[in-house]
């Protein structure tokens, strides 16, 4: 056999590049630090810009609703006769925590400890509506609640909008809409003196169940139905001198009776003057108000439910 020689032997050689001094200084990691350094900046820049605004909404919001941060909240702050002053201010609906009747009826009760104050003179019956229609504006209930300044004192209609109905058809149960409406509506009226008259009112399609039900009926329970929500939520039951029916002889418009606009309940706040003659035409012959060129002064006999020599301003 023939051996293989060392000269057909084949030998390989590898050589290593040995890395230069320059190699350890090349710009690869320039390149690195500087995207880290950029994405810092980038970070640092978002969290400047978002910081300001929240402090700034914290700041309105408590500007809002705690009474005691100089500023106060516009028309409730401390020269203001309105019952919502202090700790009856409408708080923020928070939208990712909608408000439940239960929650809203117990902070209404929570505000009816106050004591009451009478309103009399227009200037004073303005500044209550225009405290309700910012309540109304937070409640998302503009086209719910309207406010008008009338001889009597203050009326208040609250009706249904395109949306959103108080009662359904021939029903009696307000919904949860209108059930939270009037619980704040009573946190306010809970700190008035005046009395009120509540009244409730149909369209003109007939209502008529077998055993005689009708729209006399239907008007005046829903009546009865605000009543007893509004009671519950903080306003004293002597408050309210009447409940009334009045079916659909009382249109807001006449032209359209059938208009389901027609349907709504009223709440009068009555002035000292009407409720006098209120009471007198009611046979509290007793009852009368005296004037004089400061104040108008409510008398009452002594074993009526109202109380006695009630005074108030009508500067």
């Amino acid at each position: 056999m023939r051996k293989r020689s060392d000269k057909d032997s084949e030998v390989i050689v590898k050589r290593r590049k040995k890395s230069s001094h320059e190699d350890g200084h090349s710009g690869a990691w320039k390149v690195a630090f500087a995207d880290f350094t950029m994405a810092m900046m980038a970070l640092f820049m978002v969290l400047w810009v978002i910081t300001p605004q929240n402090i700034k909404q914290t700041t309105a919001a408590e500007a809002m609703t705690n009474p005691l941060v100089d500023g106060g909240a516009g028309v409730f702050d401390g020269t203001s006769r309105t019952p919502l002053d202090l700790d009856g201010v409408p708080v923020q609906r928070n939208k990712d925590k909608p408000e439940t009747p239960d929650a809203v009826g117990e902070a209404a009760r929570a505000t009816s400890t106050r004591e009451t104050v009478k309103y009399t003179s227009p200037a004073e019956l303005q500044e209550l509506a225009n405290a309700m229609q910012v309540l109304a504006l937070q409640l998302d209930a503009e086209a719910n609640i309207e406010v008008q300044v009338v001889p009597q004192g203050l009326r208040i209609l609250i009706k249904d909008d395109q949306q959103r109905f108080m009662f359904d058809r021939g029903s009696v149960k307000l919904n949860p809409h209108f059930v939270v409406l009037l619980q704040r509506l009573a946190g306010v009226l809970a700190q008035v003196g005046n009395k009120l008259i509540i009244s409730g009112h149909t369209d003109s399609t007939p209502y008529k169940l077998a055993n005689g039900y009708n729209n006399w009926n239907l008007s005046g329970d829903r009546a009865l139905s605000a009543r007893q929500v509004m009671v519950e939520s903080g306003l004293a039951t002597a408050a309210v001198l009447q409940v009334a029916a009045q079916a659909d002889v009382m249109p807001l418009r006449p032209e359209t009776p059938e208009d389901g606009v027609n349907r709504r309940i009223e709440i009068l706040l009555l002035t000292a003057k009407a409720e006098g003659l209120y009471r007198e035409l009611f046979g509290d012959q007793q009852t009368r108000v005296d004037y004089s060129s400061q104040q108008a002064e409510l008398i009452v006999p002594a074993n009526s439910d109202a109380s006695t020599n009630n005074t108030t301003s009508t500067h």
